[in-house]
């Protein structure tokens, strides 16, 4: 794993990887809800809009998928 995001309203933990994925993970209960798939590289960063409508990896690709 090599980065974590919070959702705004912090039910949704975030996780992006070195295999290219990004899950999403329920806060109460840790069950996975989401994953994501796309990136060339790695995810190095994610990041929420502040209403929680989008979420923005920084992968090592130099590609956004929102």
């Amino acid at each position: 794993m090599d980065s974590l995001a919070f959702s705004p309203d912090g039910t949704l933990l975030a996780s992006g990887s070195h295999n290219t994925t990004i899950r999403m993970w329920r806060v109460n209960n840790g069950k996975g809800v989401h994953m994501l798939t796309g990136h060339q590289r790695e995810v190095k960063s994610l990041a929420f809009s502040p209403d929680g409508a989008l979420m923005a990896p920084g992968p090592g690709d130099g590609t956004v998928r929102l």
